[in-house]
């Protein structure tokens, strides 16, 4: 077996825990609607049960990895470190919610890991952030009928 680098199986199991935890508090946000709607409890509890899943899954690979090439384990250091600061950017834009919105909010999580995480151009990082934002509130409210936290600024929440 390889070396387990030091903080990777952290990551995944934390995000397992969190992602797990989401999945729990959506029943409290309603999952469905009456007759049958989605609610909005329902996109914590997908992409929360999802996450969950997958996160565990990528928890055992690395646990269960045989030895790496060379050149694989000088990338590993970087990989987690990303995968911290990703996670890092999730837990400040979940925490930006109650004052922002989720769509303001979320826009910012995918231009800073579109500009800072992939190193996009600025208006390309832009111009990614716009179009996800736009999606998931064309998706959610308007064709879901699934209302958005809409935070202290009241930007795109209830449907």
């Amino acid at each position: 077996m390889r070396r387990l680098l030091r903080g990777e199986a952290a990551v995944w199991g934390l995000l397992v825990c969190l992602s797990a935890a989401m999945a729990g508090v959506s029943f409290g946000y309603g999952v469905t609607r009456e007759g049958g709607q989605v609610g909005p409890g329902f996109l914590p509890l997908v992409s929360g049960a999802a996450l969950a899943v997958i996160s565990a899954a990528c928890l055992l690979r690395s646990v269960r990895r045989a030895a790496p090439e060379p050149e694989e384990e000088a990338a590993d250091p970087r990989r987690v470190r990303t995968l911290w600061t990703v996670f890092g950017m999730l837990l400040v834009a979940l925490l930006l919610v109650p004052l922002t919105g989720f769509l303001v909010a979320f826009g910012l999580l995918v231009f800073a890991v579109s500009a800072f995480v992939e190193k996009q151009r600025i208006v390309s990082a832009a111009g990614v952030a716009v179009a996800a934002t736009v999606v998931i509130y064309a998706v959610f409210v308007l064709f879901l009928t699934v209302p958005l936290p809409a935070g202290l600024l009241g930007v795109g929440g209830d449907g």
